[in-house]
């Protein structure tokens, strides 16, 4: 009997789990913590909204935003960016760390603007225009460059 609950158990919390993906819901800008909001306004602000959402998890939400243009930034739960990609143009300039802007301008990729930039507690990653993807350690040492 104890491991029939153990197992319904389990397939509940699966079940709750999965469907915790799916409860994307639509907000406004003003509904964004308000780093977010101050991030936006700094490095986005002549762009078109599309649309932004909260993706509620188990602590926290994240957040996405989409302009018009296909520039899509997401959010941590406190507001703090985590990524940034631009289809068609490079992604802000003051939002690249120094090391890594450094890093481009001296390698070969220097004539290659950033399209996608990720941040995460461990590593960075940047994506060019040209598709080549570089990753970064947390001191900024490049650690895979995958094309």
């Amino acid at each position: 009997m104890k491991k029939f609950f153990l197992a319904a158990a389990l397939l509940f919390a699966g079940i709750t789990v999965s469907q915790a993906d799916n409860n994307d819901r639509p907000i406004t800008l003003d509904q964004l913590p308000a780093v977010a909001q101050n991030f936006l306004k700094s490095h986005f602000s002549g762009l078109t909204l599309a649309y932004a959402v909260e993706d509620p998890k188990i602590i926290g939400s994240e957040y996405e935003v989409t302009y018009t243009d296909r520039t899509e930034v997401d959010f941590r739960s406190n507001g703090e960016w985590s990524s940034v990609e631009r289809k068609y143009d490079a992604v802000p300039a003051a939002i690249v760390p120094k090391q890594i802007a450094d890093y481009m301008a001296k390698s070969q990729f220097a004539n290659q603007q950033i399209r996608k930039i990720e941040r995460n507690a461990y590593t960075w990653e940047i994506e060019l225009m040209n598709g080549l993807e570089i990753k970064f350690d947390k001191n900024f040492q490049v650690i895979e460059i995958d094309d």
